[in-house]
Protein backbone atom coordinates (compact mmCIF):
# COMPACT_ATOMS: atom_id res chain seq x y z
CA UNK A 1 0.00 0.00 0.00
CA UNK A 2 2.67 2.06 0.96
CA UNK A 3 4.35 1.61 -2.12
CA UNK A 4 1.85 2.04 -4.64
CA UNK A 5 0.93 5.89 -2.82
CA UNK A 6 5.10 6.31 -3.33
CA UNK A 7 4.86 5.58 -6.98
CA UNK A 8 1.89 7.71 -7.74
CA UNK A 9 3.48 10.57 -5.61
CA UNK A 10 6.39 10.07 -7.56
CA UNK A 11 4.58 10.12 -10.71
CA UNK A 12 2.30 13.06 -10.20
CA UNK A 13 5.58 14.95 -9.66
CA UNK A 14 7.10 13.82 -13.02
CA UNK A 15 3.95 14.86 -14.55
CA UNK A 16 3.56 18.75 -12.91
CA UNK A 17 7.79 18.93 -13.83
CA UNK A 18 7.29 17.73 -17.20
CA UNK A 19 4.56 20.54 -17.84
CA UNK A 20 5.90 23.22 -16.27
CA UNK A 21 8.89 22.35 -18.79
CA UNK A 22 6.94 22.13 -21.32
CA UNK A 23 4.55 25.78 -20.33
CA UNK A 24 7.87 27.61 -19.62
CA UNK A 25 10.49 26.11 -21.39
CA UNK A 26 9.45 25.01 -25.24
CA UNK A 27 8.24 28.60 -26.19
CA UNK A 28 12.06 29.57 -25.84
CA UNK A 29 13.36 25.77 -27.48
CA UNK A 30 12.64 26.94 -31.26
CA UNK A 31 13.08 30.11 -32.47
CA UNK A 32 12.53 31.23 -36.72
CA UNK A 33 15.37 33.02 -38.20
CA UNK A 34 15.13 34.67 -41.20
CA UNK A 35 17.30 37.89 -41.57
CA UNK A 36 19.63 40.02 -43.16
CA UNK A 37 22.22 41.65 -41.72
CA UNK A 38 24.51 44.14 -42.88
CA UNK A 39 27.54 44.59 -41.52
CA UNK A 40 31.73 45.01 -42.41
CA UNK A 41 34.53 43.09 -43.56
CA UNK A 42 37.45 43.45 -42.02
CA UNK A 43 41.24 42.17 -40.82
CA UNK A 44 42.48 42.45 -37.68
CA UNK A 45 45.74 44.01 -37.01
CA UNK A 46 45.02 46.83 -39.71
CA UNK A 47 43.58 49.68 -39.31
CA UNK A 48 42.31 50.78 -42.68
CA UNK A 49 40.96 47.31 -44.21
CA UNK A 50 37.35 47.30 -43.64
CA UNK A 51 34.80 46.72 -46.43
CA UNK A 52 30.52 46.31 -46.32
CA UNK A 53 29.57 42.58 -46.49
CA UNK A 54 26.09 41.36 -46.03
CA UNK A 55 25.35 37.89 -44.60
CA UNK A 56 21.67 36.08 -45.09
CA UNK A 57 20.57 33.66 -42.12
CA UNK A 58 17.56 31.56 -42.90
CA UNK A 59 16.54 29.16 -40.88
CA UNK A 60 15.82 27.50 -37.07
CA UNK A 61 18.02 27.80 -33.59
CA UNK A 62 16.82 25.45 -31.01
CA UNK A 63 17.97 24.18 -27.96
CA UNK A 64 18.61 20.25 -27.42
CA UNK A 65 17.86 18.54 -23.77
CA UNK A 66 21.64 19.23 -22.87
CA UNK A 67 21.37 22.85 -23.28
CA UNK A 68 23.34 22.97 -26.48
CA UNK A 69 22.73 25.94 -29.05
CA UNK A 70 22.10 24.00 -32.30
CA UNK A 71 21.11 25.64 -35.16
CA UNK A 72 19.96 24.36 -39.14
CA UNK A 73 19.77 26.40 -42.21
CA UNK A 74 21.47 28.35 -44.34
CA UNK A 75 24.29 30.79 -43.49
CA UNK A 76 25.77 32.77 -46.58
CA UNK A 77 28.11 35.62 -46.81
CA UNK A 78 26.06 37.09 -50.14
CA UNK A 79 28.75 37.05 -52.93
CA UNK A 80 30.77 34.47 -51.91
CA UNK A 81 31.42 31.45 -54.18
CA UNK A 82 31.58 27.98 -52.29
CA UNK A 83 32.75 24.43 -54.01
CA UNK A 84 28.80 23.22 -52.46
CA UNK A 85 26.17 22.75 -54.69
CA UNK A 86 23.37 25.56 -54.13
CA UNK A 87 20.56 22.65 -53.21
CA UNK A 88 23.63 21.43 -50.50
CA UNK A 89 23.81 24.10 -48.58
CA UNK A 90 21.65 23.89 -45.60
CA UNK A 91 23.84 23.44 -42.53
CA UNK A 92 23.61 22.10 -39.21
CA UNK A 93 25.91 24.27 -36.29
CA UNK A 94 26.12 23.25 -32.88
CA UNK A 95 27.21 25.67 -30.73
CA UNK A 96 30.20 24.99 -28.26
CA UNK A 97 30.19 26.06 -24.39
CA UNK A 98 32.51 29.21 -25.45
CA UNK A 99 30.26 30.16 -27.97
CA UNK A 100 31.15 29.10 -31.15
CA UNK A 101 29.93 27.16 -34.13
CA UNK A 102 31.43 25.98 -37.10
CA UNK A 103 29.84 26.18 -40.67
CA UNK A 104 30.58 23.07 -43.04
CA UNK A 105 28.55 21.58 -45.57
CA UNK A 106 28.72 18.19 -45.82
CA UNK A 107 27.84 17.64 -49.87
CA UNK A 108 27.79 14.89 -52.38
CA UNK A 109 29.34 14.44 -56.02
CA UNK A 110 26.73 12.98 -58.47
CA UNK A 111 27.37 11.51 -61.73
CA UNK A 112 25.62 11.36 -64.71
CA UNK A 113 23.41 8.90 -63.71
CA UNK A 114 22.80 10.76 -61.02
CA UNK A 115 24.30 8.48 -58.60
CA UNK A 116 26.90 9.43 -55.58
CA UNK A 117 30.18 8.99 -57.19
CA UNK A 118 32.24 11.13 -53.85
CA UNK A 119 31.35 12.71 -50.27
CA UNK A 120 33.33 15.38 -49.47
CA UNK A 121 32.82 18.59 -46.50
CA UNK A 122 33.90 21.69 -47.35
CA UNK A 123 34.80 23.65 -44.15
CA UNK A 124 33.50 27.30 -44.02
CA UNK A 125 33.73 29.94 -41.61
CA UNK A 126 33.34 30.36 -37.63
CA UNK A 127 29.90 31.56 -36.61
CA UNK A 128 29.57 33.34 -32.77
CA UNK A 129 25.69 34.45 -32.53
CA UNK A 130 23.56 35.98 -29.83
CA UNK A 131 20.36 34.10 -28.87
CA UNK A 132 18.35 35.18 -31.71
CA UNK A 133 20.68 35.73 -34.27
CA UNK A 134 19.88 39.50 -34.45
CA UNK A 135 23.91 39.75 -34.06
CA UNK A 136 26.81 37.60 -35.03
CA UNK A 137 30.52 37.84 -36.10
CA UNK A 138 32.39 35.14 -38.54
CA UNK A 139 35.81 33.97 -38.83
CA UNK A 140 35.98 34.01 -42.11
CA UNK A 141 38.34 31.37 -44.12
CA UNK A 142 40.25 33.12 -46.42
CA UNK A 143 41.08 30.79 -49.78
CA UNK A 144 45.09 30.69 -48.64
CA UNK A 145 43.35 28.66 -45.44
CA UNK A 146 41.70 25.87 -47.47
CA UNK A 147 43.03 22.48 -46.89
CA UNK A 148 44.93 21.38 -49.80
CA UNK A 149 44.99 17.18 -49.23
CA UNK A 150 46.92 16.16 -52.43
CA UNK A 151 50.30 18.73 -51.34
CA UNK A 152 49.98 17.35 -48.16
CA UNK A 153 50.34 21.35 -46.54
CA UNK A 154 48.55 21.76 -43.00
CA UNK A 155 45.48 23.49 -43.11
CA UNK A 156 46.43 26.98 -42.08
CA UNK A 157 44.46 28.62 -39.02
CA UNK A 158 42.82 32.01 -38.15
CA UNK A 159 44.24 33.91 -35.68
CA UNK A 160 43.57 36.50 -33.44
CA UNK A 161 46.39 38.78 -34.79
CA UNK A 162 45.89 39.08 -38.39
CA UNK A 163 42.54 36.68 -39.34
CA UNK A 164 39.18 38.21 -41.26
CA UNK A 165 36.31 38.79 -39.84
CA UNK A 166 32.63 39.49 -40.42
CA UNK A 167 30.66 41.68 -37.48
CA UNK A 168 27.05 42.61 -38.45
CA UNK A 169 25.08 44.62 -37.74
CA UNK A 170 27.69 47.47 -38.05
CA UNK A 171 28.69 50.05 -40.34
CA UNK A 172 32.07 50.89 -39.07
CA UNK A 173 35.01 48.97 -38.16
CA UNK A 174 35.07 49.81 -34.56
CA UNK A 175 31.18 48.75 -33.75
CA UNK A 176 32.79 45.35 -35.70
CA UNK A 177 35.05 45.12 -32.96
CA UNK A 178 32.63 46.04 -30.18
CA UNK A 179 30.25 43.78 -31.70
CA UNK A 180 33.01 40.66 -32.30
CA UNK A 181 34.31 41.47 -28.40
CA UNK A 182 30.75 41.48 -27.01
CA UNK A 183 29.76 38.01 -28.83
CA UNK A 184 33.01 35.81 -28.30
CA UNK A 185 34.13 37.31 -24.70
CA UNK A 186 34.35 33.42 -23.43
CA UNK A 187 36.45 32.07 -26.40
CA UNK A 188 38.69 34.85 -26.06
CA UNK A 189 39.27 34.30 -22.47
CA UNK A 190 39.89 38.24 -21.61
CA UNK A 191 41.91 38.93 -24.82
CA UNK A 192 40.84 41.98 -26.65
CA UNK A 193 40.35 41.72 -30.47
CA UNK A 194 42.09 44.93 -32.66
Amino acid sequence: MKMNRWIVSFSLIVIIFGVVWVMYMKPTLNIDVDLELAGVKYQLGSEGTMEPATVVIQGKLHTNLKGERVFTGVVQVVGEEIPVPQDQRKVEIRFSGDGWGSIAYPYFIYDERGAAKDAKIYHSHSIFANKDFSQVALLLKTPGQQSDPEGGNPQALWNSENGMMLSAPASTREEALALSNKLMVEFLKGKQLE
